[in-house]
């Protein structure tokens, strides 16, 4: 339960400062998460809108997707940290793309929960909210946020959801992931929004899955969320996903559309053959695939977002 001893202590949270933010969510990992979370933060950067990047995990895993980690912008989390510790504004490294920003994450946001319950003993929801406090500070930058959220870990998930608007939900196709994972991330969702966050709504879980194109699958995806969560929108668009492109986006730091603008400049298989280049130069065309999938996917949040918001009073 997130009770606290003094309710008057809590911080001022402007929710219409926060109307624009979305955490990527599942309690289990490996479901596509912070594949969903750089991609559609950088397509919609490549189109136009400012976005920010929230890396909400103690591995600081975006940094492998869009190329930056172990370089010189690479605090391990700390300036995220020390922000949400102290309620101060979130300072994001700016142009990781075009219109992109990052507030990085790493071992710095893993020591979080710990942290904000020694300095804010006895107070959860305070603890809860202090994400929300640092991120409508900087969010008026921004037309989209996007904060990618760790697994297994209920205190950073209940900050990241305390912190947003929209709920996505990335499951895989097998029963037991989503029974527990969309199972835990079920019950922290309900948590959140009944005592610290009631604007927080599901805008739809998405299925993120090799091959898993066809209608007995999606059907058998959607019978297995009715009985873990009761009715939920599914969106319609599916995401494959490719180790190769996963290896290959991670090994370059490239998202996925920018890995298929790459591929253009694969080598030829002579020259392969004649040496004058490696097979490990080779881009996957799978990449291709994969990126119109996200490039799909984006859109349709997009547009869910926009019909849910104009429906609202």
């Amino acid at each position: 339960m997130l009770t606290d001893q003094d309710e008057e202590d809590l911080p001022i949270i402007h929710r219409e400062s926060l109307k624009r933010v979305w955490v990527v969510a599942n309690g289990k990992g490996g479901v596509g998460k912070t594949t969903i979370s750089a991609n559609t933060g950088g397509l919609a950067a490549a189109g136009g809108a400012r976005v920010l990047i929230v890396d909400l995990n103690g591995q600081g895993n975006i940094g492998r997707e869009l190329g930056y980690r172990n370089s010189e912008v690479d605090d391990e989390g700390k300036a995220l940290y020390e922000a949400v510790i102290n309620g101060s504004s979130v300072v994001p490294v700016p142009n990781v793309r075009p219109n992109l920003d990052v507030a990085v994450g790493g071992p710095w946001v893993g020591r979080l929960p710990d942290h904000l319950s020694l300095k804010y003993e006895g107070q959860a929801k305070k603890q809860a909210l202090m994400l929300a406090a640092a991120l409508q500070q900087a969010s008026g930058s921004y037309d989209l946020v996007i904060i990618d959220s760790p697994p297994e870990n209920p205190p950073l998930q209940q900050l990241a959801l305390a912190a947003a608007r929209w709920l996505i939900v990335p499951v895989k196709s097998d029963s037991a992931a989503i029974e527990d994972g969309l199972g835990g991330i079920a019950r922290q969702f309900g948590l959140v929004r009944k005592q610290v966050n009631p604007f927080l709504e599901l805008l739809g879980i998405v299925l993120f899955a090799s091959g898993a194109t066809s209608t007995a699958i999606r059907r058998g995806v959607i019978q297995d969320v009715e009985r873990t969560i009761g009715g939920a929108p599914m969106f319609n668009s599916v995401v494959r996903h490719s180790e190769a492109v996963a290896r290959q986006s991670r090994q370059r730091g490239l998202l996925a559309h920018e890995l298929e603008e790459a591929s253009v400049n694969n080598p030829a298989f002579w020259q392969v053959r004649a040496g004058e280049a490696s097979a490990e130069q080779i881009i996957s065309q799978t990449s291709s695939s994969v990126a119109d999938d996200l490039a799909t996917l984006t859109r349709e949040m997009f547009t869910r977002m926009r019909e849910r918001e104009g429906g609202m009073t």
